[in-house]
């Protein structure tokens, strides 16, 4: 009776294989054994002399033979079973801790569309590589945070990226060491004693070299750098318009200084590499595949977990010793195997794992463009690549940042909307003069273009404003060279006063630039929409963010210009501040939610539940929260924290 109450097939869909073998059967028995029209005029006795063929009792026991192997075949690929085994199950705990640098200087936009939105897709990209193993996510500016603890649930973490940025980090400054010591103890805490860390940074200070070799384990670690950004730089955008300023009121230009991360690689050993536009960055500084342990120590649990499950055994396998004899026969005759060869090969191939097979049947039902379409909206690097239209693969670059390949795609169009949109990925690569060009023959070819005169005009004031910059230095030098010492003092004040009047002004119209520039990929995508009406809900849709960022924490001038007591003591009170709030409003919900109001009606209790429907889900304060959280038991623990110099 346990045997009976226990049986069952471990893939019982092969059980349908039975339906056509009967069907099959069926056919050929008909087809050999059926009456044909000489069979009725012809005698029995005379139908072996008189016809050329004539079926006989060994023709049916062929077609039982096939019936039997098909059968047997069938039932051993479901897998039937009734009894269950401890096997040993192992599973690769090789541990990655990502390290992601989320001070100030990451909201430049000098790599599109921003540093930290280029390491989000960066570290995406290395989470789908990952065919197993755990990975952790730590993000640091003045202090250290844990986004996601060692998993092996990377999906967890992906969905967590589009939530960080710079702003909603609680204390200003860059402290790798903290994030380095924070990950070592994420890795120690899991029972895990080697791990590799990978650190992406848009530069370090040259006194963080000394601060990484105080807390760096070397001997249980591996540490590697991803540096982002340019040596040019940009200014740092802030929500509320403008860009951050130091204590001078000068704007803050961060560059990328690769110079204090190659003396961390000589003296420490780090390799490093900068970030590019491929995976061969990343690929070459940490490990992606399964890895392979062959020495058997005690410490062997830090690196693989075995664990004993039970698994039900698959005992189809004896029903192949069944086979045997009809494959004898089939042998012998050379009939039988012919047709019940190519059913057996079948049916094996199909239950073989075919790696590529879900592609290929995508591809059986959705155009590439179709598959594009589905990618558009979370992975528009990944649609670039699989649309085939040049004007949706040129959507999805300009989407992804990829603006090179956005212009090769909208050159195919000769259109005034491919001109148009060409204009605005040349833009948005910094080459101003040729999309003014690509303007003029969008509106040389549908003059009524509003949204491209307007680009035009925009990108036309930004390469002025560009321009005049440029002769303002040379004339600068010029009168560094030629005036005394303290007329060149004054001179440098005044000019470096003016020159930072026109930076804002040259990026505020940049900044405009790139506003007016999204309506050209919203005028893509929605085909002969207006124009015009494209513009206005962009402009109300702007509105609309910058409503909704009013209450966030951001970086201000006046942040920049406070010295460093005043900022930590206005920092703790705000933070004591929250604190308290935060509790009462947990205990007025608890309350609330133990208590339900029975005073509503239904009616009122489902328009309120619609009403609150309505209410925008911003993981990212879930993050601002969980980080002030985080900072307010550092702060309470270690009382004495080094001030830092540079906040951004």
């Amino acid at each position: 009776m346990e045997l009976l109450t226990q049986f069952h097939f471990l893939r019982p869909v092969w059980l349908l294989a039975l339906i056509p073998a009967m069907l099959l059967f069926i056919l050929l028995l008909n087809a050999r054994f059926g009456r044909s029209q000489w069979q009725t005029v012809i005698d029995p006795e005379l139908q072996p002399f008189m016809l050329d063929y004539t079926p006989g009792p060994k023709d049916k026991q062929s077609l039982w033979w096939l019936l039997l192997a098909w059968l047997l075949a069938s039932i051993a690929l479901a897998g039937p079973t009734w009894q269950q085994l401890p096997q040993p199950v192992s599973k690769n705990l090789h541990a990655l801790v990502i390290m992601v640098d989320m001070s100030y200087s990451m909201a430049a936009e000098d790599v599109k569309p921003s540093r930290y939105q280029q390491v989000s897709h960066k570290v995406t990209d290395i989470l789908r590589a990952r065919q197993d193993g755990l990975t952790a996510l730590v993000t640091y500016s003045g202090a250290a945070h844990t986004v996601t603890p060692l998993t092996d649930d990377s999906d967890t973490i992906t969905n967590l990226l589009p939530s960080m940025s710079p702003y909603i980090m609680p204390k200003p400054g860059s402290r790798p060491d903290l994030a380095i010591e924070l990950a070592q103890q994420l890795v120690r805490n899991s029972n895990i004693n080697q791990a590799e860390l990978l650190l992406i940074t848009d530069g370090i200070q040259t006194k963080d070299i000394d601060r990484i070799d105080r807390v760096m384990d070397s001997e249980h670690f591996t540490l590697s750098v991803l540096a982002v950004g340019t040596a040019e730089g940009a200014p740092i955008p802030l929500p509320k318009g403008g860009f951050l300023k130091d204590a001078s009121g000068t704007v803050v230009l961060p560059q990328l200084n690769t110079g204090p991360i190659e003396q961390l690689s000589r003296e420490a050993g780090v390799r490093w590499r900068p970030m590019g536009l491929t995976d061969n960055d990343w690929k070459s500084l940490i490990s992606t595949g399964p890895q392979t342990f062959t020495d058997a120590s005690p410490d062997e649990s830090a690196d693989k977990e075995q664990r004993q499950f039970d698994l039900w055994l698959d005992q189809g396998y004896w029903l192949l010793l069944l086979m045997l004899p009809v494959a004898l026969l089939a042998f012998r005759r050379g009939v039988l195997f012919s047709m019940t060869g190519p059913a057996i090969g079948l049916a094996l191939l199909l239950a073989s794992p075919q790696p590529v097979y879900a592609l290929e049947w995508k591809d059986l039902w959705q155009t590439p463009d179709q598959q594009g379409a589905e990618l558009l909206q979370d992975d528009p690097a990944a649609a670039s690549e699989a649309f085939d239209d040049p004007n949706w693969k040129g959507t999805a670059a300009y989407r992804a940042g990829q603006y090179q390949q956005a212009i090769e795609a909208f050159g195919q169009d000769q259109s005034a909307t491919g001109h148009y949109n060409l204009g605005n990925a040349l833009a948005q690569s910094g080459q101003l003069q040729a999309a003014i060009e690509a303007y003029d023959r969008a509106l040389a070819l549908n003059p009524e273009l509003r949204d491209a005169a307007t680009n035009r005009e925009r990108v036309q004031e930004a390469l002025n404003n560009q321009q005049n910059n440029q002769q303002n230095n040379q004339q600068q030098d010029q009168q560094q060279d030629s005036g005394d010492s303290q007329d060149g003092e004054n001179s440098d004040k005044q000019q470096g006063d003016e020159q930072s009047q026109q930076q804002n002004s040259g990026d505020s119209s940049e900044q405009d630039e790139s506003d007016g520039q999204s309506g050209g990929e919203n005028q893509q995508e929605n085909g002969s929409q207006d124009p015009q009406q494209s513009r206005s809900e962009e402009d109300s849709a702007r509105n609309s963010d910058d409503t909704s960022e009013e209450n966030e924490q951001q970086p201000s001038d006046e942040n920049a210009e406070q010295g460093d007591e005043n900022d930590t003591r206005q920092q703790q009170a705000d933070q004591e501040q929250a604190e308290r709030e935060q509790q009462s409003e947990t205990e007025s919900t608890d309350q609330q939610q133990g208590q339900p109001d029975q005073s509503l009606t239904a009616e009122q209790q489902t328009r309120l539940k619609q009403w609150l429907n309505r209410v925008p889900d911003q993981p990212g304060k879930l993050l601002e929260r969980k980080f002030l959280y985080q900072y307010q038991q550092q702060h309470r623990q270690s009382e004495s924290q080094e001030s830092e110099d540079v906040l951004w």
